[in-house]
């Protein structure tokens, strides 16, 4: 569907040359829901988003809002996170809710600091076929960046060292948010009726 908005605004393509696949019922692939209210809304899941989803901001300036006149899906999105951002109070707990005082610390060492440099650094062929657990020491895996990290990109000592290298590369530039959550933003609804419903239409 963002390939075909994409033909139509920029492609000046005639929307009724363009066909859309979809294999589901519902439109929205990985985005998809159920939308009957009596059965309940079940969703797949939704993407951590942030400022710098370009091409997707850049598509949904020309999205109508189905709520606000003469506004775009962007406009929407923009204010309500404006108006309401992200933060978490407290982002870790321990003991049944009680605050853990990670208090916005990262806690790394500097041998810790010195191993995110160098897996930041190093290739993808040094990263293949190796376990986070094996390019992180001890001091890596008890700090706080860990913690926000992993519970933050589901991430598991076992998980791939590759993937932790490429994760830090796309969001090197939110590292100061993620102590609190406010590197993040949110649509007003999940995703698929904030994002698909609106494109669909």
């Amino acid at each position: 569907m963002a390939g075909a908005a994409f033909l139509i605004r920029d492609g000046q393509m005639p929307g009724n040359q363009i066909t859309v696949l979809e294999r589901l019922a519902l439109p929205g692939g990985a985005l998809d829901g159920i939308k009957y209210p009596d059965k309940g809304f079940v969703i797949r899941g939704g993407r951590e988003m942030e400022d710098h989803f370009e091409c997707l901001w850049d598509l949904y300036r020309s999205i109508p809002s189905l709520e606000i006149e003469n506004a775009s899906v962007l406009d929407e999105f923009y204010w309500l996170n404006l108006d309401d951002p992200n933060k978490s109070l407290q982002r870790a707990t321990i003991n049944c809710g009680q605050d853990a005082h990670t208090d916005g610390k990262f806690t790394l060492t500097k041998k810790a600091q010195t191993e995110i440099v160098k897996i930041f650094l190093a290739t993808r062929e040094e990263m293949e076929d190796k376990r986070i657990n094996e390019v992180f020491g001890a001091d890596f895996l008890a700090s706080n960046f860990w913690l926000y990290w992993r519970t933050m990109f589901a991430f598991e000592e076992w998980h791939s060292a590759l993937e932790m290298k490429l994760y830090l590369h796309r969001f090197i530039h939110h590292i100061a948010g993620l102590p609190d959550f406010s590197t993040l933003k949110f649509t007003k609804y999940n995703q698929y009726e904030s994002l698909v419903l609106p494109l669909y239409g």
